[in-house]
């Protein structure tokens, strides 16, 4: 093999006519509210209503791009307080939690995964302590929240397929987590046309 063609092997695989296939998350951003009970993402791509990249990555709304089929084996959940939690914060939180559910709707199908926000986040148990006395300092199991929720059925999202992510409050979060972000991640196998 001569040195061209030693140089040619080193550079093939970037670009190619055979597709590509990446570790790849479409994210999406809702805004808590206690009068919006319903949150429904991936319904607005990149720069609608004035969403950036770091609200959203999706470029089309509410459909998978042309030319990409996404292999989804992992939600992935993120939660930002707006502010610092006070004690009684906690606890709205962790009702919040409990009380929240995610589902996976595809279109002219029925939903493809549901699950408490709890679940997705890892957490088995939520229960803050305040202490009763002064110095009392009684450990407590303490969640684990991992924010990677494997599945253990892939989800395929194929090119053009109409898709949505709903979050429902069954009970209205409480006003001290206004305008906090709950983003959700669908992660997986991107397999694209170059």
């Amino acid at each position: 093999m001569g040195t061209q063609d030693i140089l040619a092997k080193l550079q093939d695989g970037v670009y190619g006519n055979e597709g590509e296939v990446l570790e790849w998350s479409y994210w999406d951003t809702a805004d808590i509210a206690a009068a919006t009970l319903t949150h429904r993402l991936f319904t607005s791509g990149l720069g609608v209503g004035g969403k950036t990249m770091a609200d959203t990555n999706m470029t089309t709304s509410g459909t998978m791009p042309q030319g990409q089929h996404l292999i989804v084996d992992a939600v992935k959940i993120m939660y930002a307080a707006n502010d610092a939690f006070a004690t009684a914060d906690v606890l709205s939180f962790y009702t919040m939690l409990s009380e929240t559910t995610a589902s996976i709707e595809i279109a002219n199908k029925k939903s493809m995964g549901q699950w408490t926000l709890q679940e997705l986040l890892g957490c088995s148990l939520l229960n803050p302590l305040t202490p009763s006395a002064a110095g009392d300092n009684i450990p407590m199991i303490q969640p684990r929240f991992t924010g990677v929720y494997l599945l253990n059925e892939p989800v395929t999202l194929a090119a053009l397929t109409t898709f949505e992510v709903t979050i429902t409050h069954h009970v209205a979060p409480a006003a001290a987590l206004a305008d906090d972000r709950l983003k959700i991640a669908l992660s997986g196998l991107m397999i694209r046309a170059t």
